[in-house]
């Protein structure tokens, strides 16, 4: 039986430490990593301008509601929207990959209403983000959805 000395026990212990920790840098610099958004800053500087608009739209009697017929997602404005000119966008917002946002105009019909493709989404979870203004008002609601 060959006998291995105290020292090159020693060398090989730490040789595996060293080939452990570089497999573990290389792991990590492998890592895809996303952020919330590319302009985290800038948005930053406009939170209160965020806050504002959710506090407009918290204050509305009625909140956009929205449900899945199929193959749409349908959303609903508070009747107060009808006759109004309302512009703005949608965000579907995917916490886990970045790839998979999808962002959508607002085209309200003359019921306050708007369908959305879901073939535009992938199943998961998703954060609908939508900002609107009318009649000089900005607007923003955000609730998580689960596209089914």
């Amino acid at each position: 039986m060959v006998k291995i000395s105290w020292g090159t026990k020693i060398a090989i212990l730490y040789i595996g430490f060293v080939f452990l920790i570089g497999f573990m840098v290389f792991m990590c610099m492998n890592q895809k990593i996303d952020l919330v958004s590319d302009d985290y800053y800038q948005k930053e500087l406009v939170f209160q301008n965020k806050i504002d608009e959710t506090n407009n739209a918290n204050s509305l009697s009625e909140k956009i509601q929205h449900s899945f017929n199929g193959t749409n997602i349908e959303l609903v404005f508070p009747k107060i929207f009808q006759e109004k000119n309302v512009e703005g966008e949608i965000l579907f917002f995917r916490p886990s990959d970045a790839s998979k946002d999808f962002k959508s105009i607002i085209k309200l019909n003359n019921v306050a209403s708007q369908f959305i493709s879901l073939g535009n989404l992938s199943k998961g979870m998703y954060k609908m983000q939508i900002s609107w203004k009318a009649d000089g008002l900005s607007y923003f609601s955000q609730e998580t959805i689960i596209i089914p």
